[in-house]
């Protein structure tokens, strides 16, 4: 007999929860395993979060397979998802024909305090998403936004945000990296 998974429950909770998992998390524990152990928290968030935006987008593209939506319907559908539970706005740029951003305005975990300042727990959740969407891995990192109440994530294959890693850690800013993809 095949069993037949239950679709995704979601609960609606105070945002202050978010900053107490974060301060939980982190416990004793030095600030990059934190890190770790919130980016998997994230990831196994993402792959839940995953069927419920699915539904979402058949939703709103009735009649047109996910799949074959363009990016702006599909980041349009994301949007209003994460606006709709509270996560806060998010806006999607396409940078380089290799690396995509998502811009997060008023975004929860980024003012949710507790341990190591970022959106560790959101980049997991992007990187679950996306690795599904693409089929193949993807990768996602939190990179310097440029304003305060901003976060931006991009996401690209592992080898390109390696050299995008690696511009940023020596102090080019970001924009100049990914111009030189």
């Amino acid at each position: 007999m095949n069993a037949i998974a239950a679709p995704p429950r979601f609960l609606q909770v105070p945002a202050t929860l978010l900053a107490s998992v974060r301060t939980a998390v982190v416990g004793d524990r030095p600030p990059m395993e934190a890190v770790t152990v919130l980016r998997q928290l994230g990831y196994e968030l993402g792959e839940e979060v995953y069927a419920s935006l699915q539904e979402r987008v058949a939703r709103d593209f009735a009649g047109i397979d996910w799949g074959r939506l363009n990016p702006a319907e599909f980041w349009r559908a994301a949007a209003g998802f994460f606006a709709d539970r509270g996560w806060g706005r998010l806006e999607f740029r396409d940078l380089h024909p290799a690396v995509g951003a998502i811009d997060l305005t008023d975004w929860v975990e980024a003012e949710a305090g507790g341990g190591p300042r970022g959106a560790h727990l959101t980049t997991g959740l992007f990187s679950a998403l996306l690795e599904r969407l693409a089929g193949s891995g993807l990768a996602v990192m939190e990179v310097p936004s440029g304003s305060a109440d901003r976060t931006r994530l991009l996401f690209a294959r592992g080898d390109i945000l390696g050299q995008v890693y690696e511009g940023v850690r020596t102090g080019t800013p970001v924009e100049d990296v990914v111009a030189r993809l």
